[in-house]
C-alpha cells in the first residue's frame, strides 16, 4: 500500500536477483571457514589412522620370503663385522694392552721393592696402570722420576742413621756379594747423582767391621806399595775357581777397606852392603892405585831391638827407621829393581760378614789400589803422564 514505486528504468526482477546473490555471499563466507577447519582435522585423522591402523594390504609369499632372507643375510653381515673387529682390532688391542700394562707393572715392582713396597705412591702409580684404557695412557705413566725421589729421601734417612763413630757408612749391593765403606759425604754423593735403577739395589747398614790379618805375596800386596791407611779394594785371582765364589765378574768381592799394618818378613831388614869406588893414575912406568870402601852391615829390627832397651837413643832410630818397608819399596819402584820374593803380613779392615771369605781365600786374593783414593806418588805419575 505504502510501497515504494518502482524505478521504471531499473529492470525487472533485479532487486530481488541482487537480495539473492548478497544472501549466497555472506553464506560462502561464513560456510568454508568451518568447512577447512574440519577438513585439516580430518587429514590429521587420515594420516594417524594410516600408521596406528594394522595394515590391511596383503603381503605376497614371494615378498615375505625376500624380506626374511635380507633380514637373515644383514644378521649375518653384522655378525661378521662384529666378529672381524672383536679378532682383528679390540682382541689384539686388548692383548697388547695387557704386555703393556704388565712390563709396566714389572717396572714399577722393580723400582718399588723392599722398604718401599708399601709407599703411598706405589699404590696411586699401580692404580692407574690398572685404570688405563690405551697403551698410549700406560707408557705416558712415569714411575722412574717419583721412584728416584722416594728412594733419595729414604736413603739420606738411612745414611744418617746409619753412621759409625768415624762418620763412616756400609753400602750394601743387592744380589752382589760385595760391601763398600765410605764416609757420609760420599754415601750422599752417591744417592743424589743415581736414579732408582741403581738405588733400588742398594741399602746402607751400620759399619760392622774387624781387623783381619792375611799373608799375600808383594803382588798381592799391591806390588808391596801400599801404606798404612791406604783404603783398597779386594779382588780374586781370575784364574781362581770355587764352587762357592764367582770369579766372573768385574766388581771388587769387597771395597773400602783400610790397610791398618803391614809388616815385611824379617830377612828385608838385613842390611851387608858394601860401597867401592877406585882410581888408578900412572906416571911413566909407575902406577898409583886408589880406591876408597865404604861398607855398612845392620839388622834393621835388631837395630830396633837395641833402641827400646836404651842400646841406642829410641827417638833417633824410630825416626829413623820409621815407614823403612814403605820406602825400600818406593825407591824399589824408582830404580825399578827389587825383591819379588817379598812376604807382606797386613792387617786389613774388613766388613765382619768378610773374613771367613778373606781367610779362606787369602792365596788368592789381590789388594788393589783405587785412583780415587791413590798415594801421593801415584797422582804425580798420573798427572804427570796426561799432562804433556
Amino acid at each position: 500500500m505504502n510501497k515504494k514505486p518502482r524505478d521504471p528504468l531499473f529492470p525487472k526482477g533485479f532487486g530481488e536477483t541482487k537480495d539473492i546473490k548478497q544472501q549466497y555471499q555472506e553464506e560462502n563466507l561464513q560456510k568454508p571457514q568451518k568447512k577447512d577447519e574440519l577438513s585439516a582435522l580430518k587429514k590429521l585423522n587420515r594420516k594417524i589412522g594410516i600408521y596406528l591402523s594394522p595394515k590391511t594390504t596383503k603381503i605376497t609369499e614371494d615378498e615375505q620370503k625376500r624380506k626374511i632372507g635380507i633380514i637373515i643375510t644383514t644378521l649375518i653381515l653384522v655378525t661378521l663385522i662384529i666378529s672381524a673387529y672383536y679378532f682383528l682390532v679390540y682382541q689384539p688391542q686388548q692383548e697388547e694392552l695387557s704386555l703393556v700394562k704388565t712390563e709396566k707393572l714389572n717396572e714399577l715392582h722393580d723400582l718399588y721393592c723392599g722398604p718401599l713396597v708399601t709407599s703411598p705412591n706405589a699404590m696411586v702409580l699401580e692404580d692407574k696402570i690398572g685404570d688405563a684404557r690405551s697403551v698410549g695412557e700406560v707408557n705416558s705413566i712415569n714411575i722412574l722420576t717419583p721412584a728416584t725421589k722416594d728412594w733419595k729421601s729414604y736413603h739420606k734417612k738411612a745414611i744418617s742413621s746409619n753412621l759409625d763413630k768415624y762418620n763412616r757408612t756400609m753400602v750394601v749391593y743387592d744380589n752382589e756379594s760385595r760391601d763398600v765403606l765410605m764416609n757420609g759425604e760420599e754415601a750422599i754423593k752417591i744417592v743424589n747423582e743415581n736414579d732408582a735403577t741403581i738405588l733400588s739395589k742398594i741399602k746402607f747398614d751400620k759399619p760392622n767391621t774387624v781387623s783381619v790379618p792375611i799373608l799375600v805375596s808383594r803382588l798381592q800386596a799391591g806390588a808391596g806399595l801400599i801404606n798404612v791407611g791406604s783404603v783398597v779394594d779386594v779382588y780374586l785371582n781370575s784364574n781362581y775357581t770355587d764352587d762357592y765364589v764367582n770369579n766372573n765378574t768385574t766388581s771388587p768381592e769387597i771395597s773400602g777397606c783400610t790397610v791398618l799394618s803391614i809388616m815385611r818378613y824379617e830377612e828385608n831388614g838385613e842390611i851387608d852392603s858394601e860401597y867401592s869406588k877406585s882410581k888408578l893414575r900412572v906416571e911413566g912406568n909407575n902406577t898409583y892405585p886408589k880406591e876408597n870402601t865404604k861398607s855398612f852391615s845392620s839388622n834393621v829390627l835388631e837395630l830396633l831391638k837395641g833402641s827400646i832397651i836404651k842400646g841406642y837413643d829410641e827417638k833417633e832410630t824410630v825416626e829413623m827407621l820409621e815407614n823403612y818397608g814403605v820406602k825400600l819399596s818406593n825407591y824399589e819402584r824408582q830404580i825399578n829393581l827389587g825383591d819379588l820374593d817379598a812376604q807382606y803380613m797386613i792387617l786389613l779392615e774388613t766388613p765382619q760378614d768378610k773374613v771367613n771369605f778373606l781367610i779362606n781365600n787369602m792365596e788368592n786374593v789381590v789388594l788393589t789400589i783405587p785412583t780415587s783414593n791413590a798415594p801421593d806418588w801415584m797422582i804425580n805419575e798420573i798427572s804427570s803422564t796426561y799432562t804433556h
